[in-house]
């Protein structure tokens, strides 16, 4: 922190600004700004906690284990497939997805499932569900869950692409595209299901690695650019 002040040409018997009475509000609204959205994330991980132990609770009743898929098999006719993340993850599969898909499609579609619970999707949705409900009034808050689980969709379907066939998990998905899932769940199917299948039966392309290296570097530089601009007069 000295180093800092220094580089910015604060000496170190300066009065930081921002220290006396008026100064306090000054502090304390970024400070809550930051703490108000970090409170909401552990709220709303604790409450989506509570809704998964609840359904696993009904699953260790209704359902049966299948160490064959290791998934918890429903006997329901309609297909459907999801997972429960968190510390005790589950996998649910349907008995109708059984009956209707084949061995290969039914592989990819629980590989689907366990790129969720690898990846722990549920703390960046959880993450955008607390930005949602603090800035509520903002535009961007209101697209970021929906376009989040879009996106966490779509890498669970990049991970599963990398281990099967990708007809194996179009057919599935297009076969399954009216499965729902309970709250807190992630489903293979769903409302998004006819955007997903348009990007993996497009042709593309992969990025150039150069252009992969500009966007890391902005990534890295865009949030240096306040401090850097803070400190351009003591620079000088």
């Amino acid at each position: 922190m000295s180093g800092l002040l220094r580089f910015c040409g604060l000496a170190f018997d300066a009065r930081i600004p921002g220290t006396g009475p008026v100064g306090v509000p000054a502090i304390a609204a970024p400070a809550l700004v930051a703490l108000l959205p970090l409170v909401c994330f552990g709220h709303e991980l604790l409450r989506a906690r509570r809704v998964r132990a609840r359904h696993r609770g009904v699953l260790d009743l209704v359902g049966r284990r299948s160490a064959r898929w290791r998934a918890t098999v429903l006997d329901h006719d309609t297909p459907a497939a999801y997972c429960l993340p968190g510390r005790r993850p589950r996998i649910v599969v349907s008995a109708g997805a059984l009956r209707l898909l084949s061995p290969a499609q039914l592989e990819s579609v629980l590989e689907h499932e366990r790129a969720h619970i690898a990846g722990r999707h549920h703390l960046a949705l959880a993450a955008t569900e607390a930005f949602a409900r603090v800035f509520r009034w903002l535009p961007l808050a209101r697209e970021a869950r929906a376009q989040t689980a879009l996106l966490l969709e779509m890498a669970a379907d990049d991970r599963a692409l990398r281990r099967h066939p990708r007809e194996a998990l179009v057919s599935a998905l297009y076969a399954m595209a009216a499965g729902h899932a309970p709250g807190e769940a992630f489903s293979v199917g769903g409302p998004d299901v006819v955007v997903r299948l348009r990007r993996m039966l497009e042709a593309r392309r992969r990025p150039h690695p150069a252009l992969c290296g500009v966007a890391v570097a902005a990534a890295v530089a865009v949030p240096l650019l306040p401090p850097l601009l803070g400190c351009a007069p003591g620079m000088g």
